[in-house]
């Protein structure tokens, strides 16, 4: 059976591990402790058995995965070797190539870390309007400047229609207060009269000159209330007037507010901002990240071509993975990287290693149960090895 071979088979030793690789050996497996299984009672047996060859599948598989990676990890090294011993004229072309793709792979991420970068909806936006920013920029400016004085001039307008209606009501106060001084002073004229009149009729006085006086006061009075009250009429009228100028200059400045808040709301609208600065700060952005994106696109058109003549000498040297190389090429440069990686790799190997023989030793003590259960219980043999012989059906094996 190819599963119980592969159970019995003597731990492998490869023979081109390093001495650094040999520290892991000795490492202690897990050791499966028979002491507390009853071995007579069948349902025990039967789990004691399979999980002994639970423990030898999952250490084999372990061992192929780790095997795996220690192969890969081993021509890595392999590589290693073979840059060392590349030919001096081929090593100098690399060491150009390498030193090409590490400055620009740095100003390619200096690009990408770049905090006032303009965002891709933004870039998008302006160069969808670029052919209309400037003239952009020069209307909203002059909108801007023509909402100013247009708010200016309608303070202006309301303050002067305010003084229009207080010269109105005023006016019109002045008026109300002529009337009753006109009221006022004919009632004292009659009243006055009928005094003089009763002197005369009963007191048989000359009154003549009392006459001349009340009639001429009375006149004055109100020839001089008249002027007043004519003159209040005048002004209530060119206050009026005024009034309904302003009113109509105002109706017509808040039409052009209107109009010109409408046109500022749109070319917001449009462009996306809400100043004309903003706007301007926006277009110098744009054109900053244009020559940027510009730069970078050739920076990446370098990066791929010295990354393809990299790769393709590499190639030539038949490496395992020319390609990881693009990704450490200050390893290249600098030998003090590459005996980092190297280190780097060697760890990785002695780790591995040890995860080999540590798992070898879980499957070589699970071999063993089996094979001291076999001796040990001749009775049941035939039962675990068929029990052997189902598990490596059910797996595949």
């Amino acid at each position: 059976m190819e599963f119980w071979k592969k159970i019995w088979k003597k731990k492998r030793r490869q023979t081109n591990v390093d001495d650094a690789d040999r520290k892991g050996e000795g490492q202690d497996s897990y050791i499966v402790d028979a002491s507390q299984v009853n071995i007579s009672d069948s349902y025990e047996r039967e789990k004691y058995v399979i999980s002994l060859l639970e423990q030898i599948r999952e250490a084999q598989e372990q061992i192929s995965q780790c095997e795996a990676e220690y192969r890969t990890v081993d021509r890595y090294l392999m590589d290693m070797e073979e840059i060392s011993y590349i030919p001096q004229e081929d090593k100098e072309k690399l060491m150009e190539y390498a030193k090409s793709v590490s400055l620009l792979e740095r100003d390619k991420i200096r690009y990408e870390e770049k905090k006032e970068r303009l965002s891709d909806a933004d870039f998008a936006k302006m160069e969808r309007l670029s052919d209309e920013t400037d003239e952009g920029v020069q209307k909203l400016r002059e909108a801007e400047k023509y909402q100013q004085a247009i708010r200016s001039d309608l303070q202006k307008l309301e303050g002067e229609k305010q003084a229009c209606l207080y010269r109105k009501q005023e006016a019109a106060v002045l008026m109300e207060n002529l009337k009753g001084i006109a009221i006022i002073s004919t009632v004292a004229v009659f009243c006055c009269i009928f005094l003089l009149l009763g002197m005369q009729i009963f007191l048989q006085m000359d009154v003549r000159i009392g006459y001349i006086l009340i009639a001429g006061a009375a006149a004055f009075t109100l020839l001089a209330v008249y002027m007043k009250y004519s003159d209040a009429s005048k002004e209530r009228i060119a206050a009026s007037r005024s009034l309904n100028k302003v009113i109509l200059l105002q109706n017509r400045v808040k039409i052009r507010y209107v109009n010109n808040t409408n046109l500022l709301d749109y070319l917001y609208l449009k462009f996306g901002i809400a100043s004309a600065a903003e706007l301007e700060k926006l277009r110098q952005q744009y054109e900053a990240e244009k020559e940027e994106r510009s730069r970078i696109k050739e920076t990446m058109q370098e990066l791929s071509f010295s990354q393809e003549q990299m790769v393709s000498l590499l190639r030539r040297y038949h490496l395992h993975d020319p390609l990881i190389w693009l990704h450490q090429v200050d390893a290249l440069l600098d030998p003090r990287e590459m005996v980092e990686v190297r280190h780097a790799l060697i760890t990785r190997r002695q780790k591995l290693r040890k995860q080999i023989d540590f798992n070898t030793a879980n499957a070589e003590t699970a071999q063993k149960e089996i094979k001291d259960m076999v001796a040990d219980y001749p009775q049941y043999a035939r039962e675990t090895l068929q029990r052997v012989s189902d598990f490596e059906e059910k797996n595949g094996h």
